[in-house]
């Protein structure tokens, strides 16, 4: 893929993927993306209710920054690569993936993600606030272990969070 070479092929570039102390954590604790362990749970689940021949989209944009001065300045070759381990874990367990194009208009990316009736939380506030949605629409949401206990944000509290 378009990714950065990761891992053994370039040891000093940090791998999410591989090494959960490479992945981006928030001063408030959220994860925003989660190693291939985290995902083995989500996989069998999927498996056990969905089964493989559910079509897996992924939405990833790595122009949707929101946490400070973005110090990429536009190479996003570890995103690309992270989004592309992700794709290619769900498809060695048989699962059909696609990758969802955006529109780069992040309330599009939201408003697509909402409708899910599957949904696998990614990290960060906004994958919180898309699987209360899906919850409240009768969609079921898959968590990453670490966070297989949380519950989504009740409903009567997303209008406090919207505005």
């Amino acid at each position: 893929g378009r990714g950065a070479k990761t891992g053994t092929e370039n040891p000093t570039t940090r791998n999410c993927w591989e090494n959960d102390k490479d992945c981006f954590k928030s001063r408030g604790g959220y994860i925003y993306a989660y190693p291939r362990e985290y995902y083995e749970q989500v996989a069998t689940e999927l498996l056990k209710s969905v089964n493989n021949s559910t079509t897996i989209v992924v939405v990833a944009d790595p122009r949707h920054w929101t946490r400070s001065k973005d110090m990429r300045n536009g190479d996003y070759s570890i995103d690309f690569a992270y989004r592309d381990n992700v794709i290619s874990f769900f498809r060695s367990k048989g699962f059909i993936v696609q990758i969802h194009q955006s529109s780069g208009k992040p309330d599009d990316d939201f408003a697509y993600m909402c409708s899910a009736r599957n949904f696998v939380r990614g990290g960060g506030g906004l994958s919180t606030l898309i699987s209360s949605v899906v919850t409240a629409q009768g969609g079921r949401v898959f968590n990453p272990r670490k966070f297989s206990d949380v519950t989504p944000l009740p409903v009567n509290k997303l209008t406090n969070i919207a505005k």
